[in-house]
């Protein structure tokens, strides 16, 4: 355990993915019309955070070849599924945003660990 705690890949995977979770509490208590401006910023920005952390994360496995098609296909999915159905309907958003959690998981479970 203390091996994979060592790993930058699994610590910027790991951040990603305590982020994401963080995103999607940030998203969800945001939903009353109210206070929905005032926490959209913090929003996005924590997903800009996320975007930045998981490219890190594609650098180092790119530099160490262990990338994979599958690492592309979630960051496609992180930068174009999910803000366009922001536009849609909120409660697909945040649909989407759990499936790219758990695909975040999926892929650190398989390419990380």
């Amino acid at each position: 355990l203390g091996g994979l705690f060592l790993d930058p890949r699994f610590i910027f995977i790991f951040l990603t993915i305590l982020l994401t979770i963080a995103n999607i509490l940030i998203g969800v208590s945001m939903l009353p019309k109210d206070i929905r401006k005032k926490r959209f910023k913090i929003h996005r920005y924590t997903f800009y955070i996320v975007l930045i952390c998981y490219c890190i994360f594609l650098w180092i496995s790119y530099s160490s070849s262990a990338t994979d098609w599958f690492q592309y296909l979630i960051l496609a999915y992180f930068l174009f599924v999910i803000p366009i159905t922001r536009r849609i309907n909120i409660t697909l958003h945040a649909v989407l945003a759990s499936v790219g959690l758990v695909l975040l998981v999926g892929m650190a479970s398989f390419s990380v660990l």
